[in-house]
């Protein structure tokens, strides 16, 4: 049947599609045609955010705007904008005239509140709870953010990565790659298992993860939503055939006005990949490959009119025990024992690593050796 590959990354779970999911020549040429890799490697410069939440005064600063096929047109009826601890809902067993007088929730501190939102595990819970009354809401900002990016915003930036082949064997991994006492997490995992596969092994180790509680509910809440903006539809009810969903849908309305999903990576925009402005960082040996040498590798010769990022970092990351890749090079450089397997990548602007003069504090530009190994594979 051949060797499957798998891009794996140790450290976060987010649900990034690559093409490398089946025999390395049959994936190999098909790279790069997505920018979902580079996006996920993408990293924001410090102090920029992918999520905010806006404090709530800012409903009342602001004219709702209409939201793009969010609701039914039923729906679509004046914002009531709460007094502080004031629940949203005013109606049924919501209503809460402790609050109102100021002797229920709204006595606890706000160090009480921050606990609680520590308490929940859920991107659903700390919604709902956020929407109980503007103060809670207003406390829990910082929560609610943390809590939506983690969930809807897949990042490999900073991960140790690996394209590994199903004939790979843990007692033959890329050296200095698993940290102390790794190994013996997921052995003991499998102790009871006859032959694990080394993907399921591998993948075992991104329960160490800190945000591990929020990061394994990607796929579960990205499955069928195409957006944050779907997401707030999908649990106030706005699919069809959705019961008992999480919030009202003027809840749900609410937070879609109030957390906002800012632009983040390129998204494939071959002009700002490839004009100069990014490098793709090995953040393990401080050495990078840079946009620009890739856009004039394009095309000389025809053959590597496609070349991406993706490429200059599979040919250096996959590994495996065996050699059979059902790709039909065989020369001198062992794709199968890539020099950069299982180290630490990310996306970023060029001037982190380079001005005028060329590199700075200790990288060092490896563009030219990266891609002429690239032609040797690819013409070979």
């Amino acid at each position: 049947m051949g060797q499957y590959f798998l891009v794996c990354s140790l450290d976060n779970c987010s649900p990034v599609n690559t093409p490398m999911c089946a025999k390395f020549g049959e994936c190999f040429g098909a790279l790069g045609r997505s920018a979902e890799v580079m996006d996920a490697l993408w990293r924001p410069e410090p102090g920029y955010k992918r999520i905010i939440a806006k404090p709530y005064d800012s409903l009342k600063s602001e004219t709702p705007k209409p939201t793009r096929c969010f609701f039914n047109s039923r729906y679509n009826k004046p914002r009531r904008y709460p007094e502080q601890c004031i629940p949203y809902r005013e109606h049924g067993s919501f209503r809460s005239p402790a609050n109102e007088t100021g002797k229920g929730f709204s006595q606890l501190s706000p160090e009480l509140v921050g606990l609680i939102y520590e308490c929940l595990i859920d991107v659903t819970d700390v919604a709902c709870f956020a929407v109980t009354c503007q103060r809670c809401y207003d406390i829990g900002r910082r929560h609610l953010e943390a809590f939506v990016e983690g969930t809807f915003i897949n990042s490999w930036a900073g991960n140790r990565l690996i394209c590994i082949g199903d004939y790979a064997s843990m007692d033959d991994l890329p050296p200095g790659m698993l940290a102390d006492g790794e190994r013996e997490f997921v052995e003991e995992i499998f102790k009871d298992e006859r032959h694990p596969e080394i993907f399921d092994k591998l993948s075992k180790l991104q329960a160490k993860d800190p945000l591990f509680y929020i990061h394994h509910k990607k796929r579960l809440y990205q499955r069928g939503v195409y957006d944050l903006h779907d997401f707030w539809s999908k649990i106030g009810g706005g699919y069809s055939g959705t019961e008992n969903p999480d919030m009202s849908m003027e809840d749900a309305e609410t937070l879609d006005q109030l957390v906002q999903q800012f632009p983040g990576p390129p998204n494939g925009d071959i002009k700002k990949l490839y004009g100069g402005d990014y490098v793709l960082r090995n953040l393990t040996t401080k050495e990078f490959v840079r946009g620009d040498a890739i856009r004039d590798l394009r095309g000389a010769p025809e053959y590597l009119h496609g070349v991406s990022f993706d490429h200059a970092l599979i040919i250096r990351i996959t590994w495996s025990s065996d050699p059979s890749l059902s790709y039909g090079y065989d020369g001198p450089i062992q794709i199968h024992r890539g020099k950069w397997a299982g180290h630490r990548f990310d996306l970023f602007k060029t001037e982190s690593v380079s001005n005028e003069e060329g590199a700075i504090d200790g990288w060092k530009d490896v563009s030219r050796e990266v891609l002429d190994e690239l032609v040797e594979v690819w013409g070979g």
